[in-house]
């Protein structure tokens, strides 16, 4: 009885195992996160080692998050800022729409709310883009152009994603202390819709191969 419960092998060991990752996991993509410029490339590394670490079980998930990250931290520099630029520059634009909204006719609540569903569809691409970029390769213009593509091809995976970024920033916005693990567990998530998407695209026989998807596939 002792000897199974000190085994390593053991569900309950595995267990513990795999939350340790996930805290190493999330705190590392926090850290990374830090000057805000490469949360693109520390969120493409976080969705490459869930992938596979995580769904694949490769070993040492920390050397596959930084061997993903300086890969793809040139691209994912100047997609964060361009997009991040977008998001910001589109929710000032809703905050004066809802301000004239409130002081204006029915009509203009009508606009509002056609705006913010319109407003899904540049957070939808962001939720796609850094997965892709860990699993293709991409120039900018080239991944935020498929990352749009995907969000209207594949409109119910990025409602689920977009439905596992609203509850993880809820998560963290009122508990706060679960955001040492909610990155990782909201990356794992993420594999879960966006893997079966991908492997469509991959060659079977090298799935580490980055080639960029075709058009006429989605």
């Amino acid at each position: 009885m002792f000897g199974n419960l000190f085994n390593p092998q053991n569900s309950f060991w595995q267990t513990i195992d795999r939350l340790s990752d996930l805290l190493i996991l999330s705190l590392l993509w926090l850290i990374c996160s830090l000057p805000l410029v490469t949360v693109g490339a520390a969120s493409t590394a976080l969705y490459d080692t869930a992938a596979h670490c995580f769904r694949g079980q490769e070993p040492m998930p920390w050397r596959r998050f930084f061997h993903t990250f300086r890969r793809e931290l040139p691209c994912a520099i100047i997609v964060t800022v361009v997009w991040g630029a977008l998001l910001l520059l589109l929710g000032s634009a809703l905050q004066m729409m809802a301000a004239a909204a409130s002081a204006g006719t029915s009509m203009a609540w009508v606009v509002l709310l056609f705006c913010l569903v319109l407003m899904l569809l540049p957070l939808g691409a962001a939720c796609w883009m850094f997965p892709l970029l860990s699993r293709f390769a991409f120039h900018p213009v080239g991944l935020m152009l498929t990352a749009l593509r995907m969000t209207v091809g594949y409109l119910p995976r990025t409602i689920g994603l977009l439905l596992v970024t609203g509850i993880s920033v809820l998560l963290v916005w009122v508990l706060l202390i679960p955001i040492v693990l909610v990155p990782g567990i909201a990356a794992w998530l993420f594999t879960l819709l966006l893997e079966p998407v991908f492997q469509r695209y991959q060659d079977p026989a090298d799935p580490e191969a980055k080639n960029e998807p075709q058009e006429e596939e989605v």
